[in-house]
């Protein structure tokens, strides 16, 4: 996690194993799935924790966040997408790999789980209290894939770019400067069965998010996830340099910093354009940049990623 909205969790183990043969009752077979989903959102979970994790079922919008501005929608199956929606109706979903058509059955404290949804690999999501969404990919053995892939569909003007923790800000590029950031992909993480943490990183294609893990010596199953957060409750806007100076100075981008809060966001009292240029003018002095943190419009300083 981080300040700037780290925002983004886990997947699991176990599969429906030769007693599922031809001829098992209905209700066995039932029984057997919910066991199998049982054991996996258990894995899952040790790794992930479950302190964060809100209440849901596969196909149902979990409210998140502050004031209830961030929902997340958890799929029905593997082949449909998770998705987060801010308040204003702009969403992020993400596709979970896969190569079978399997259905969500939720299990644990508020993990769904879609049992050997891919080659030697269960799939999860999970929601989060801070309206997130985890992706989880369990490698059950050494046979399994140990790269996945995970497409984002982004809103129309926005972009994945990669900041410091080793993740990627959901950023949009104002005319007039500055940077707004709705959300982010955590940094990748990954844990074997030991609860010890496995080198991964991520690849980005376009908008498709491949996370590859290192399995060598590791104890199985491994347990590793993408994150991702999307709304005004996380959100921050971010001046470099050049445009901090010129807020600071009152020039041309003094009114950016008011016109670049997205509609619908009320500025809280005495947080004034005066109190704005301020604070930026404090951030130059002392090599830094203004930023204003949403959805309280609360302007502050930084160093580093987009300080530039």
């Amino acid at each position: 996690m981080n300040q700037r909205q780290r925002v983004a969790s886990g997947l699991v183990v176990a599969v429906v194993t030769g007693s599922l043969v031809l001829g098992l009752a209905p209700a066995a077979l039932a029984d057997d799935t919910g066991s199998v989903a049982k054991q996996v959102a258990s894995v899952v979970e040790r790794a992930t924790g479950t302190e964060d994790l809100a209440a849901g079922a596969a196909g149902s919008t979990v409210t998140s966040g502050e004031d209830g501005q961030t929902s997340v929608t958890i799929p029905d199956a593997s082949t449909d997408k998770a998705a987060v929606t801010a308040a204003d109706g702009s969403a992020v979903a993400l596709s979970l790999p896969q190569t079978r058509n399997v259905s969500g059955v939720r299990a644990g404290a508020g993990t769904v789980v879609y049992p050997d949804a891919a080659t030697g690999t269960d799939l999860a999501v999970q929601a989060t209290t801070d309206g997130g969404a985890r992706a989880l990919v369990t490698l059950k053995n050494d046979k399994a894939p140990t790269t996945h892939d995970f497409r984002l569909d982004l809103p129309e003007g926005t972009d994945l770019v990669p900041n410091e923790q080793g993740g990627y800000d959901i950023a949009k590029h104002l005319p007039a400067g500055g940077t707004v950031v709705m959300g982010q992909v955590d940094a990748p993480w990954a844990k074997d069965a030991t609860g010890k943490s496995l080198p991964t990183h991520y690849n980005l294609n376009g908008t498709t998010l491949t996370q590859t893990v290192d399995t060598a010596n590791a104890a199985f199953p491994v347990v590793a996830d993408p994150k991702v957060t999307w709304g005004y409750v996380t959100g921050t806007i971010y001046f470099n340099r050049g445009e901090t100076r010129s807020i600071a100075l009152g020039g041309g981008l003094g009114a950016t910093a008011i016109a670049a809060i997205p509609g619908g966001i009320t500025t809280v009292v005495g947080v004034t354009m005066a109190a704005i240029t301020a604070r930026a003018a404090a951030a130059y002095d002392r090599g830094r940049c203004l930023k204003i943190k949403l959805p309280h419009v609360y302007p502050d300083h930084y160093a580093g990623g987009y300080c530039q």
